[in-house]
């Protein structure tokens, strides 16, 4: 089965697109056989000349071999699939008239071929050039049967020719018509597909962005972790997470107005970006609030990282109605636990941005996850007075 899969990607190529090229090539080559089959039939019973049933069928050979190797460095050779169809097409096409100038009396069935020709088309061609292929082909039509009157003169009967061209280029004229109008709404259909798929990937950028700052919101954020947790259960590999808040951040939307505000988050969000680097992913985690993974991090390399942001950030300076401003933010940076569930990390790097707070503001604690591993206090265990009074009382028997 392995071999018979390996011979499919080597005729057919890895690619799917591809390999659908070379199934129809493959389905052309199936329908020249018949007609070529036909026609030397028709030379074994006298009916056809063997001399120009041979030179077409070498002509189609060649031709069939070149078009295949024309489909297989398309890629190369900048052809679209539409051009590969034209050139196919009117191959295709004088092939059939050609051996239908060769047949005998039942010649008017291989005009049929000429109908499979356009419909195959349509499925890669655009209505005008559809329509452009069956033109090309009544002309020839008609062409070769004036001209048989001279170069077979002995299958050549007027009567007969006029009602094969009136019949075969009515049906063309209709089968051109439809195909046409088959391309016209399978471009409509593509568009309209291209559109819900732009339309879903908005979407789901929405239900993955924050609006106001463009980063990933806590909805993605959550799941991101969530991924992150499963994958750590497998991979020891260090990684840390940081809490950040902006200092004072309510003072500025109440001195400054909420457009401030919304100022300072968005340059804090370009900063982060800048900043940070491509692995690392910072999310708004609400409000003022930001929360940042980094994936593959030491604590001593993640520290380096934040501190470089805090600088940049306590280095920018708003204006707003003629008021001059700079902010700060504070962090709580922790080391994960080789099984430490994500929203324990949270718990841990909150209670040390609390302390940062508690402490001054403008400042980075962060806790080695070797520290975590000492047991918390008693007190503050889940329901304990001291947890109601809140985290930082908990968090002070941590070593920043």
């Amino acid at each position: 089965m392995d071999s018979v899969q390996r011979m499919v990607e080597q005729f057919g190529g890895n690619d799917a697109k591809m390999r659908r090229l070379v199934m129809y090539w493959g389905a052309t080559v199936l329908l020249y056989l018949l007609c070529l089959s036909i026609l030397w039939v028709e030379v074994e019973s006298g009916a056809a000349a063997r001399r120009p049933v041979w030179w077409l069928t070498v002509l189609a050979v060649a031709g069939h071999l070149l078009f295949y190797g024309l489909i297989r460095l398309s890629k190369y050779l900048n052809l679209t699939p539409a051009q590969l169809s034209v050139y196919q097409g009117r191959f295709a096409i004088f092939c059939t008239v050609a051996g239908y100038s060769m047949m005998g009396p039942l010649r008017g069935a291989s005009l049929v071929i000429l109908l499979v020709i356009l419909v195959f088309c349509a499925f890669t061609l655009e209505a005008k050039k559809t329509h452009s292929l069956c033109v090309f082909a009544i002309i020839l039509l008609g062409c070769t049967m004036a001209s048989m009157k001279y170069t077979v003169p002995q299958l050549f009967n007027a009567k007969t020719e006029l009602i094969h061209f009136t019949l075969s280029g009515s049906a063309l004229l209709v089968v051109a018509l439809l195909t046409g109008q088959l391309s016209e709404l399978r471009a409509r259909l593509k568009a309209q597909k291209a559109e819900l798929i732009e339309a879903l990937a908005h979407i789901q950028l929405l239900a993955e962005r924050d609006d106001l700052t463009l980063l990933p919101n806590r909805r993605y954020m959550s799941d991101l972790l969530g991924r992150e947790e499963c994958r750590r259960k497998n991979d020891s590999g260090a990684a840390c997470l940081v809490m950040l808040d902006i200092d004072w951040f309510k003072k500025i939307n109440d001195t400054y107005g909420h457009f401030a505000g919304d100022d300072v988050l968005r340059r804090f969000a370009e900063e982060g970006r800048l900043q940070l680097r491509s692995d690392d992913v910072l999310a708004r985690w609400g409000g003022e609030e930001f929360l940042l993974y980094l994936r593959e991090t030491r604590l001593e390399v993640a520290r380096t990282v934040i501190e470089r942001l805090r600088e940049q950030i306590a280095s920018l300076r708003f204006d707003c109605c003629g008021a001059h401003f700079g902010v700060t933010f504070s962090a709580g940076l922790i080391e994960l636990l080789p099984d430490e569930p994500m929203d324990a990390g949270i718990r841990r790097a909150d209670a040390l941005l609390y302390r940062a707070k508690a402490e001054g503001r403008n400042r980075v604690l962060a806790e080695h996850a070797v520290a975590a591993k000492r047991e918390m206090p008693a007190t503050c265990a889940p329901g304990s007075p001291a947890a109601a009074r809140g985290i930082i009382e908990c968090a002070g028997g941590l070593a920043p």
